[in-house]
């Protein structure tokens, strides 16, 4: 899709597919622990999660500290995917 204003275009594409992103993990298992995060009344922004190691890393740990039951385990598995690039254990 094209955007244009002024003299300016934007090119909205969809996301990345999840080998060329930084973090290897697909799109709804992040909306997941977004949406698990947001129940708590924590955030977490999917784009975020799926392109800033930095920021991905910070809100995994805080859910497996902070969170509920299952918040935590999907945080576990997370971090092990952000930490190892592997699928860890099976997405919910």
């Amino acid at each position: 899709m094209f955007v244009q204003r002024a003299s300016a275009v934007f090119v909205i594409e969809r996301l990345l597919p999840q080998a060329a992103r930084p973090l290897q993990v697909d799109v709804q298992t992040l909306e997941h622990f977004s949406a698990l995060m947001a129940a708590e009344g924590f955030s977490a922004h999917v784009s975020a999660l799926a392109f800033d190691r930095i920021y991905a890393r910070e809100r995994f740990i805080f859910a497996r500290r902070r969170g509920g039951p299952e918040l935590a385990a999907l945080a576990m598995n997370l971090l092990h995917r952000h930490r190892y690039g592997s699928p860890g254990l099976p997405a919910p």
